[in-house]
């Protein structure tokens, strides 16, 4: 039987998998803070459970991610010490409640991992609520950052949420700057005694698709893709969606959206230089000619 720790760290471990980019080794014991054999028994356990484990070019692991739910089949036992997992998060936390009535509703007690790690989401984000409410400085544990490829833990000072609590915008202590940080993407979070210190500089300014902050929305990006690109663009970037429509009787994509930064869509262009054709902005095409000229 799992004890409540070893569900707890499965669930984290799931989800941290099906996040691009793939991980390697080394991440995967920092973001669990286990050893590394430690972490291969938790990747044996997975493919045990049905999990298809797989490896990029470059070795890094990674769970192919799909559109389903994957479903762990538990014990009563084990169902129970899920509940009380759940329960921690607060009786009167709405994503608690509703993983609950699916635990209720299921004849068979399963339970997707996407709903018990968004009820840890939820105790997240009820820990930053307090750090914002009472303005003490927060520290982000774990943070797995999607432009360095690193984990690292990161002293903030956050000032509010983006629409639907996906992430929080902050004052990072370190850098001085205020940026976007993804729910997801932290393993945890301490509130700390220390009071807010940089209040003048704290600034929120909506991300972009790509998840970048600033005061000039003004770089347009204009795609033509391959379905797929187009299908691994979605479920990289899910707000690029409202932008993106199919060109009848041709089977590719465009996309049309104007963003804070080059870097993200510069790097996906990148990734993807045989299904994806830049169209429209000069500036960005010029971008993108500057980026394969200093590669090569």
């Amino acid at each position: 039987m799992f004890n409540q720790n070893r569900i707890y760290r499965l669930f984290q471990l799931i989800n941290y998998l099906k996040a691009r980019p793939a991980k390697t080794v080394r991440s995967i014991e920092t973001f669990l803070d286990t050893s590394e054999r430690t972490v291969y028994r938790y990747l044996d356990l997975l493919k045990d459970l049905g999990f298809n484990i797989e490896k990029d070019s470059n070795n890094k692991i990674f769970i192919a991610s799909t559109s389903d739910i994957d479903l762990i089949p538990f014990t009563p036992q084990e169902a129970d010490y899920l509940k009380k997992l759940i329960l921690s998060t607060g009786k009167k936390n709405q994503l608690a409640q509703s993983v609950l009535q699916k635990v209720q509703q299921s004849s068979e007690i399963q339970l997707g991992a996407d709903s018990l790690f968004k009820a840890h989401l939820a105790k997240i984000v009820e820990q930053i609520s307090v750090a914002i409410i009472e303005g003490k400085q927060l520290l982000i544990k774990g943070y797995s950052s999607a432009n360095s490829q690193s984990v690292s833990d990161r002293l903030v000072e956050p000032t509010c949420f983006t629409d639907n609590y996906d992430a929080v915008s902050a004052f990072e202590i370190k850098t001085r700057l205020n940026k976007y940080f993804n729910i997801e993407r932290m393993a945890s979070v301490e509130v700390l005694e220390t009071p807010m210190k940089h209040e003048a500089q704290h600034e929120f300014h909506k991300p972009d698709i790509f998840g970048f902050q600033g005061k000039n929305m003004n770089k347009e990006i204009e795609l033509q893709m391959t379905m797929r690109a187009y299908l691994v663009f979605k479920e990289e970037y899910p707000m690029s969606a409202a932008f993106i429509k199919q060109i009848p009787d041709t089977g590719k994509y465009y996309f049309k959206a104007k963003v804070q930064s080059y870097k993200a869509p510069g790097r996906f262009v990148m990734g993807f230089l045989e299904e994806v054709q830049v169209v429209g902005s000069k500036e960005f095409i010029r971008y993108i000619q500057r980026v394969v000229q200093k590669n090569t």
